[in-house]
């Protein structure tokens, strides 16, 4: 009995090693890229800053290549007058006098009003008749209700100054070209000096933190290109020996659009994809490598029966047995 169980200890040995094997087949399935040649990198931060105003340009505060924050004042056109304005606006705006004498007129004639109907009253109390004709009252009573009317002028006049103010002050505001984000300012169009009109292009500002990637992936991959889809970017060796790159890691990022139209004669779609640009490697205008990072569905890699050593002895012994 003993000799016929270890006549199949190799048999034992075989299959236990034919299960792991087939375990780290399973767990180490590679994931698959589609890989798109002759993608071209873009852009996605670039304006070019117009002049909303018509003037003479009073002062540019940067050059070009200097960097700028979101909301510098990159330049200015002659303001004078509108700066004047604002402040006669602002002045005007501020002025209450109307407000203050309408406000003491209306005192003033509730006070006369309660005088009269307390004299007749107390003409009354007393047994008498009524002192004051009602005319009178009916006088008075119409100068406090005027005067009631005037404060509420007076508050609509302060509150159209107010609005007219901050009219003014928004005018002046479109003399100043400000940055539209954090930057490099790659051209000025307009000198100290120079006449602006409205639409003039003045300067032109571009940020190279973040591009695009676009691309044309075949039909046959295009359930692959799927809107947040993990892609991986990388120059062609050429351009890397061009720009003498030491970093050569692929630069991550997601499908940001993929075009509802698929071309016709080639057969493919357009996509776009966003990726943070590491360093400044990704230059706009050179041509790009992309790779789609393809999802393997967990259905595709069914696990074996979970077997062990212990079972498989239990297997093979009856066998034994019988021998």
């Amino acid at each position: 009995m003993k000799q016929s169980s270890v006549s199949y200890l190799p048999l034992l040995l075989l299959l236990a090693s034919t299960l792991v094997a087939d375990e780290k087949s399973v767990s180490s399935t590679p994931s698959r890229r589609v890989k798109l040649a002759e993608c071209h990198i873009t852009l996605i931060d670039h304006v070019t800053l117009a002049s909303d105003r018509t003037g003479i340009v009073k002062a540019v505060k940067f050059k070009e290549g200097e960097l700028v924050k979101e909301g510098d004042l990159v330049v200015l056109i002659a303001d004078e007058v509108a700066l004047a304005n604002l402040r006669a606006a602002e002045k005007k705006a501020s002025n209450e006098n109307e407000l203050k004498y309408a406000r003491v007129a209306k005192e003033s004639a509730d006070t006369a009003l309660d005088r009269l109907i307390k004299a007749n009253q107390l003409a009354l109390e007393k047994g008498g008749r009524e002192t004051v004709p009602p005319s009178e009252i009916a006088k008075a009573q119409l100068d406090a209700d005027k005067a009631g009317f005037s404060i509420n002028s007076a508050e609509h006049e302060i509150g159209l100054n107010k609005l007219n103010a901050a009219v003014t002050a928004a005018e002046l505001r479109t003399y100043s070209v400000l940055a539209e984000f954090d930057g490099v300012v790659t051209r000025i169009y307009k000198k100290k000096g120079e006449a602006v009109r409205q639409g003039d292009p003045v300067a032109e500002i571009i940020n190279t933190d973040r591009v695009r990637i676009e691309g044309y992936v075949p039909l046959a991959d295009l359930r692959y290109a799927k809107q947040g889809a993990k892609v991986y970017v990388r120059l062609p060796a050429t351009e890397l020996e061009f720009l003498e790159v030491e970093d050569k890691e692929p630069f991550e990022g997601r499908i940001t659009f993929v075009d509802v139209v698929s071309e016709p004669i080639d057969r493919k779609t357009r996509i776009y994809a966003e990726v943070e640009n590491r360093k400044n490697i990704l230059r706009a205008g050179l041509e790009a490598i992309m790779e789609i990072e393809v999802e393997t569905p967990s259905a595709t890699t069914k696990s074996p029966p979970e077997k062990n050593l212990e079972n498989v002895r239990k297997e093979v012994e009856p066998v034994s047995g019988q021998k």
